[in-house]
């Protein structure tokens, strides 16, 4: 409460030793009730307000009207605390810590304890977005821009948002820039899990180019029987089968090529060769199943040919044919083509 008066004086009045002791006395002993509780705002001067007490999380320092277990506090040298609800909320000194509080009952959600949240006073356009810094020391740098870590928006639309995840990093002294960048093109509810058990560190080079991870696969069937008496590599009556390559990066790619027929040779001592022609080369014996039996069907056989060199995006595979001499017949004849990168 405010500091008040012991006596009236009126015009006239004498004063006694007593009385003008006793309003002395009386400020002496009260001298906080001149401050405390202002009636007004406090201006310090420019001058500091010190000596607080270190105070607890459950009542700190400094308070809040009605609520007394939320405020700062320190709980030691060279550290500020802050308290909600009687809980550390943060702490700021030779480590960090912010934490969400009071706690919930919560027993298998995520909790999003810490939003960093940057808005602007333009017309957002692709491109904003927000992020964080973290820098240390180098040689000739205090601080020194370490690293960045980027959220930002492809899409801006109204419901139709689209954001990524971009990790910038300092290479060879120049300033940071995108060296990663995650963005995601699934509907709802779909996600890109990553695993692994490995047994000791394991490094992973990806290709100087752009390429989809996974295997891209064509294949092509010819169910009908047909023949041919041709001594080089030709096509049947019906051309094929022969299969596409396109992967959605477009670039050369390794690739696997597996072929397999029924073949059957007319007499016995005459072969039957089934051989693709990669990427529209000439067909090879090399690369040839082979029927040798003669005067009996060969059960299907798959070959596997593995191609030492990049083949270009969009090349044809294509299966051809040929006899040593005689007839030949090829039936359920079938290629296929896998990417390997």
């Amino acid at each position: 409460m405010a500091l008040t008066r012991l006596n009236e004086f009126d015009a006239g009045t004498s004063l006694t030793e007593t009385e003008i002791e006793g309003e002395f006395d009386n400020i002496y002993a009260n001298s906080l009730s001149l401050i405390s509780p202002l009636t007004g705002n406090l201006a310090v001067g420019g001058f500091r307000l010190t000596g607080f007490g270190l105070g607890t999380v459950g009542d700190p320092s400094i308070q809040f009207t009605g609520d007394t277990n939320t405020g700062i506090y320190s709980t030691a040298a060279d550290t500020v605390d802050i308290s909600t609800g009687g809980v550390r909320a943060a702490s700021f000194g030779a480590t960090a810590l912010v934490a969400a509080v009071p706690e919930d009952s919560r027993t298998a959600t995520v909790d999003q304890a810490f939003e960093i949240r940057s808005t602007t006073s333009g017309s957002p356009a692709a491109g904003i977005g927000v992020g964080l810094l973290f820098s240390a020391e180098s040689a000739d740098e205090n601080p020194s821009d370490f690293g960045r870590v980027d959220f930002a928006a492809t899409d801006i639309g109204a419901g139709t948002e689209d954001t990524y995840l971009s990790i910038l990093l300092r290479v060879a002294g120049r300033a940071l820039d995108e060296k990663y960048r995650f963005s995601s093109t699934a509907g709802d509810g779909f996600a890109a899990l990553f695993t692994h058990a490995v047994t000791a560190d394991r490094t992973y080079t990806l290709p100087d180019a752009s390429a989809n991870l996974g295997v891209t696969r064509s294949t092509q069937n010819v169910a009908t029987g047909e023949t041919t008496t041709s001594v080089t590599y030709t096509d049947l009556a019906t051309s094929g089968p022969a299969v596409t390559i396109t992967p959605t990066n477009a670039v050369a790619t390794d690739q696997i090529i597996l072929y397999s027929a029924t073949m059957d040779t007319s007499s016995a001592g005459n072969r039957s060769f089934m051989s693709p022609a990669i990427a529209g080369a000439a067909a090879s014996d090399i690369d040839a199943q082979i029927n040798t039996s003669g005067g009996a069907s060969q059960p299907y056989r798959n070959s596997a040919h593995a191609l030492p060199t990049a083949v270009a995006s969009g090349s044809t595979h294509t299966a051809k044919y040929r006899v040593t001499a005689g007839t030949g017949t090829f039936a359920d004849r079938r290629i296929s083509a896998f990417t390997l990168n």
